[in-house]
């Protein structure tokens, strides 16, 4: 059993509440390591001097978080996980009251009967189809259909060298699959939390990129390659979470570094088509050597979970060979669907509705949120508050027990040694406007508690 007590001396929180996020602290700071078994509650509420319900409630609260599990009879014992696995857990209904801005999607009840009228114009005499394996004419169909998509991003993609996938995140893994020769990745100091997952789920390290407005340095990739590194997988439009969008130099200059030190580069473009005016994707500037990823979970549809790998030149004899890692774990219904509205217009059409409902978010933003330094596009489903008073551990608590649900950048941080002062806000993942407009008061209310002192 693993000797580990935490310090609740100086915590004003619920006990409960205070043991949970203790776990998750020692666990992010490698104090307690996959595998460790925790004290028993008895013997944990002993040592704190607290009830045993205290403690069980503890750890129920650590287990919800996905950070430990057990069985009754054996004990509880470490499992591991970030705390940015429970952005990827399936939740309860939330609290009454309780407002989630954590998870970063698209603004629900866009045009919903577009479902219904694409599945009315695939034709019933034809659904019988959707229940077998999808068809080699199929997958080329939309393979196609996905290139035409990809040149609204003034971007030509060669559908033999298009790999189709289950979501973008499920390319980027493909992608990283590719490469396996290549070991470990470069990346910005603060990711998206589905790469930091494929990273310790293929056992590679994350080397961060230090990071300014427009996103990774160039000279933090430059000294990155000459340490060895050789591939860098970055989000150079919207970067999620910091909401960075490189500019057309700062790319070129990032391509240059690449060509220069022989590096291929990942790029995660899921967001490319949001902004009404964003530079070229790298891949249009450097076609040779960028693996393009992208999809239409957060422009088109989630619930379709479609997501594009497009290959370089040289990579483009695997695409076959990766088949059936992709386009196999795709939902020939899916596909049928998603073929259908890239065609007729759907696809583009949901996208300018995204667009036109982000921008009036962000406008609720920029009324709501008066007196806290963020940073955000009109079209960008998350803001980004960059130097949260109290700091963004303390401001998360305290915009939790006001009823807001937001993400520290802790839970962005590629390595454990970056410690960013920032807080995710996604406001799209909002039911309607009128409760982002409850929860952006209540941040601003939160706010200006920490910054007078009043908490």
């Amino acid at each position: 059993m693993t000797i580990w007590l935490p310090d609740l001396e100086l915590d004003s929180r619920p006990a409960y509440l205070a043991v949970a996020d203790a776990i998750a602290a020692a666990v992010r700071r490698g104090q307690l390591r996959p595998g460790d078994q925790l004290p028993t509650h008895r013997a944990l509420a002993d040592l704190l001097g607290v009830n045993v319900s205290t403690v069980t409630r503890a750890y129920r609260e650590a287990a919800r978080r996905l950070l430990v599990g057990g069985e009754v009879g054996r004990g509880t014992y470490v499992l591991g996980l970030a705390s940015e696995a429970a952005l990827f857990a399936f939740r309860q209904r939330p609290e009454r009251g309780v407002i989630d801005l954590s998870s970063n999607r698209p603004p629900v009840g866009l045009a919903e009967a577009d479902f219904k009228e694409g599945l009315a114009s695939l034709g019933p005499n034809e659904w019988g189809r959707f229940l077998n394996y999808p068809s080699p004419g199929d997958t080329l169909l939309h393979r196609q259909a996905a290139a035409t998509w990809m040149e609204r991003r003034g971007l030509r993609a060669e559908p033999e060298r298009l790999l189709v996938c289950a979501g973008a995140q499920h390319a980027v893994e493909t992608a990283l699959g590719l490469l396996g020769e290549h070991g470990d990745l470069a990346c910005e100091s603060l990711v998206y939390p589905g790469l930091k997952a494929l990273a310790r789920q293929s056992q590679r390290r994350l080397h961060p990129l230090a990071m300014d407005e427009e996103g990774a340095l160039p000279s933090a990739l430059d000294a990155a390659s000459r340490a060895g590194q050789r591939v860098v997988v970055l989000s150079p439009t919207l970067n999620n979470p910091t909401t960075a969008t490189m500019g057309l130099q700062r790319r070129e200059q990032i391509v240059a570094i690449a060509r220069k030190r022989d590096l291929l580069i990942v790029e995660e473009d899921v967001y490319g088509l949001l902004p009404e005016h964003a530079p070229p994707p790298l891949a249009a500037l450097a076609p040779e050597r960028v693996l393009y990823v992208t999809g239409l979970s957060k422009t088109v549809s989630p619930g379709l979970r479609l997501g594009y790998l497009a290959l370089p030149p040289k990579l483009g004899a695997r695409a076959r060979e990766a088949e059936h890692h992709t386009t196999w774990y795709v939902s020939p219904l899916s596909m049928a669907l998603g073929t259908a509205w890239l065609e007729d217009g759907t696809a583009w059409r949901r996208l300018l509705a995204q667009r036109r409902e982000l921008a009036a978010r962000h406008r609720l933003c920029v009324s709501g949120l008066p007196h806290l330094a963020w940073r955000g596009e009109a079209h960008c489903p998350h803001v980004w508050l960059t130097a949260p008073p109290g700091g963004p551990e303390r401001f998360t608590r305290r915009a939790l027990e006001a009823g807001v649900v937001v993400v520290p950048a802790e839970v962005f941080a590629a390595t454990r040694g970056i410690h960013a002062p920032g807080i995710r806000i996604s406001i799209g993942a909002a039911p309607d406007r009128a409760t982002l407009n409850e929860g952006l008061a209540r941040l601003e209310a939160v706010g200006a508690a920490l910054a007078s002192g009043g908490y």
